[in-house]
């Protein structure tokens, strides 16, 4: 199977490369990217692109089944645990209700174009089989479902995603993040949370990624750095609750390794085009502009995000196998822009994307948005 675009991001590097030829063999592996001249029985022309598929590094897929409750609360209110408004409203779900919102929300992130998504699930091992019946429904993406302790936990799960630090005894926080990989677990999202220590716990801990971490100073990037633990931001998330911008100019400046997420279900859709065009302007604001910086981004989205959960990333490589989109670059603008890492960050989204293609199986998703 041969695809044609007139322009690829192609490699870890995430390389820049016109007029495409990519040729898929039997078993759905990248044998060749060529010149499209080369192409003779082809998908696609020269107005698409071909981009990597996107990993969503923080869902909470169990929220799909109350969107937009609590709009006038607090974040504690909403989502502390166990007597948030969140955890009583999951409580009164049944199973099967449960499994039917979890699928939709991963039938939507597929259909987004999402490669990876890692989802935290509350419930214990209850929780994570749930999310393991939902993906009996869905294929072509991973789920990394990270559970907590609760019920039946660690069964079904994939590893360790807990709310807080603070909310266990240390050591047992500890021997948790050590025994069940990947781990992660949300800090310094508020300053309340930052005073309780809960950075210097999960540092003690070796958890692979660490989610927000808005009140993180200079210091504790630095930390990250030299333990080498990725930070996953959650910029919507962030704003919706009144907290504050992510400190993703921290990030680049201790080369602090960074994903993208979009947090819970019931307030945002897995769109983590989205969530890198808020960083973009976020570093805007802040006056870190250029290409390189845009770049940094792209790799978040495209890279980061698998390696912080120790997967290879879906990239457009000879001998990898064909995971990526083909977006609209003629309506989108980005095949005529000189600046294409910005543009691409940008203007992507789900309604420029045409197919999704995964190994040998191409689908049509300009369909569903036209």
């Amino acid at each position: 199977m041969q695809i044609k675009s007139g322009l690829a991001i192609v490699g870890e590097n995430l390389d820049v490369i016109n007029n495409v030829c990519i040729n898929i063999n039997e078993d759905g592996i990248i044998e060749s990217i060529g010149k499209s001249n080369n192409c003779n029985n082809y998908v696609g022309n020269g107005n698409l692109i071909a981009i990597p598929q996107p990993a969503n590094a923080h869902v909470h897929s169990g929220d799909n089944n109350f969107p937009e409750y609590g709009v006038k609360e607090g974040l504690h209110e909403l989502v502390a645990f166990p007597n948030g408004l969140k955890h009583k409203l999951l409580n009164s779900l049944s199973y099967e209700k449960l499994i039917e919102g979890i699928s939709s929300f991963y039938n939507t992130a597929y259909n987004m174009g999402i490669g990876l998504l890692v989802d935290f699930r509350e419930g214990g091992g209850i929780g994570c089989k749930a999310s393991k019946e939902a993906l009996k429904y869905v294929k072509d993406m991973d789920v990394i479902v990270l559970g907590r302790p609760g019920p039946e936990f660690p069964n079904n799960c994939d590893g360790l995603g807990i709310s807080s630090p603070v909310d266990y005894k240390e050591d047992y926080v500890i021997d948790l993040s050590k025994k069940f990989k990947p781990s992660m677990t949300h800090v310094a999202e508020d300053e309340e949370t930052r005073k309780s220590n809960d950075f210097e716990i999960a540092i003690k801990s070796d958890f692979n990624a660490l989610i927000h971490g808005l009140y993180l100073n200079e210091d504790d990037f630095e930390k990250l750095s030299y333990k080498n633990i990725y930070l996953i931001f959650c910029p919507s998330s962030n704003m919706w609750h009144g907290m504050k911008f992510p400190p993703i100019e921290l990030s680049l400046k201790y080369n602090v390794k960074f994903a993208v997420g979009s947090d819970n279900a019931s307030w945002f859709l897995p769109d983590v085009f989205r969530e890198t065009y808020q960083l973009l302007l976020i570093l805007r604001l802040k006056r870190i502009r250029g290409e390189e910086v845009a770049k940094e981004l792209m790799k978040s989205l495209y890279i980061n995000g698998y390696k912080s959960v120790g997967l290879e990333p879906r990239l457009i490589e000879e001998g990898k196998p064909a995971h990526f989109l083909l977006i609209d670059g003629y309506n989108s603008g980005i095949m005529n822009s000189i600046n294409i890492y910005n543009s691409i960050i940008k203007r992507v989204q789900p309604s420029f994307i045409k197919f999704r293609v995964d190994r040998n199986n191409i689908k049509n998703l300009g369909l569903l948005f036209s």
